[in-house]
């Protein structure tokens, strides 16, 4: 080898060395080529962006405008996939198409902005389970009552059927009704028809209607252990230790009433209208009185709230606890409604979803639909909502830009939708496979 060669040589390599230090110099300032036609060469480099990325459950594997994201080799030996969680470095800045999938979970979609010099942050990727849901009990439709948390058990009260929803068995109670169940604080017992029963042991603690076979229009007073209830007309209380019945209430046309912080609330008809009138549980006199359009009213009460609803109007009204004006708020078309605290309001009025704080006034459309609602849910901590059609059950991530749901499941006469305390299982009324009765889907 000449020595001419050699010093041609011993140049080139440090031409190849200066060039390739430049632009890794170049890749590791986070800078790329600029990749338009005709090329500037006032322009030729540009800052790249960032995309940090996570899922839950981890491990998913990423697409980006359709292409599968693998490892540089000579960095990550023996890694094929990149799956969350990771950092995607020296991206070309643009707007790309991010794609996450899982084996044996939904895929999902969203776009990203990739900025100059910027990290974008893709972290709030739910993934859900494709699973097939299991069969709890076969039954006709009617209203599902789950105890305090959703977390022990489950009753069709048309059946009389109890289920315990840790070990899926369930046993008979003495009596079948469509009336409400009101459950005690910690879920152990329910007053049923009348009837006080211990869940554990099947045990009937105590029955009014021993003391009268006309009684109607049940409610417990858990703290005080009292059971009201209406008969012939007027309301009465009976103290279930030593079974002392008075009368509360009478000479009113009571057309519904609730008991609720040591007052009384009724709703008392007179020739065509209606009153909203509140009584001190202790000395029965009279707090106040609100005119009401004549409907159809009852009263629904959670751990949050006492709430008005008039089913004829289809109208829902909101009622402060204890105040001069109970009357807060009116809010029309409601078809079903949650409270997800004591200042959160969530419902749908057949073909829409909302949400309303009622500290401050903001009423918010989450979703509209082309079929009708059959059912709400919706995890606020995670901020994703499922809803159901008489067909279908579907689940949308609200954090994402497009909104677009997931089908979970295609089924018949789907209705009451709920979600278990974890919020990782759904339950439901469907007809599956000609099986008509209460289904459960695990959603993570």
């Amino acid at each position: 080898m000449s020595k001419k060669f050699r010093d041609w040589l011993f140049i080139l390599f440090i031409v190849t060395f200066v060039v390739s230090a430049f632009f890794v110099s170049i890749y590791a300032a986070g800078y790329s080529f600029r990749r338009t036609w005709p090329p500037r060469f006032d322009q030729l480099f540009e800052k790249t962006g960032m995309l940090i990325l996570d899922s839950e459950p981890e491990n998913a594997v990423i697409y980006l405008n359709n292409e599968r994201q693998r490892s540089f080799w000579l960095n990550d030996i023996g890694r094929g996939d990149i799956t969350t969680p990771t950092k995607i470095k020296n991206m070309i800045p643009g707007e790309y198409t991010l794609r996450l999938e899982k084996e044996g979970y939904w895929p999902l979609e969203k776009k990203v902005v990739i900025e100059s010099g910027k990290a974008t942050f893709a972290e709030d990727f739910i993934l859900f389970r494709q699973t097939t849901p299991s069969n709890l009990a076969i039954c006709a439709p009617q209203e599902l009552s789950f105890s305090p948390e959703k977390k022990n058990f489950l009753i069709l009260p048309a059946e009389g059927l109890v289920i315990n929803l840790k070990t899926e068995t369930s046993s008979q109670l003495t009596n079948k009704s469509i009336l409400p169940i009101q459950w005690s604080q910690n879920g152990s017992k329910i007053l049923f028809n009348g009837q006080l029963i211990a869940l554990n042991n099947d045990n009937i603690n105590f029955d009014i209607k021993s003391l009268t076979k006309s009684a109607t229009n049940f409610y417990w007073d858990e703290a005080n252990d009292k059971i009201y209830y209406q008969d012939d007309g007027a309301i009465n209380c009976v103290a279930t230790g030593n079974q002392t019945v008075s009368t509360v209430l009478k000479g009113g046309n009571y057309a519904a009433y609730a008991v609720r912080s040591g007052l009384i609330y009724t709703i008392e008809k007179e020739t065509d209208r209606a009153y909203l009138r509140i009584y001190d549980a202790d000395t029965f006199l009279r707090q106040s009185s609100s005119d009401l359009p004549s409907g159809d009213y009852h009263f629904q009460q959670n751990k949050y709230r006492l709430d008005l609803y008039d089913n004829r109007q289809k109208a829902l009204y909101v009622l402060n606890d204890g105040t001069e004006q109970p009357l807060a708020r009116q809010i029309k078309p409601v078809v079903s409604w949650q409270w997800l605290d004591s200042n959160y309001l969530f419902w749908h009025n057949g073909f829409e979803i909302y949400t309303l704080d009622i500290d401050n006034g903001q009423q918010t459309l989450l979703v509209r639909t082309g079929d009708e609602l059959t059912g709400i849910a919706w995890n606020r901590s995670k901020n994703y909502l499922l809803y159901s059609s008489a067909k279908e059950i579907q689940i949308v991530n609200l954090n994402l830009e497009q909104k677009m749901p997931i089908s979970l499941l295609k089924a018949e006469e789907i209705n009451n939708l709920w979600l278990d305390e974890k919020n990782q299982i759904i339950y439901f009324y469907a007809k599956i496979d000609d099986k008509a009765g209460v289904y459960k889907l695990q959603l993570q």
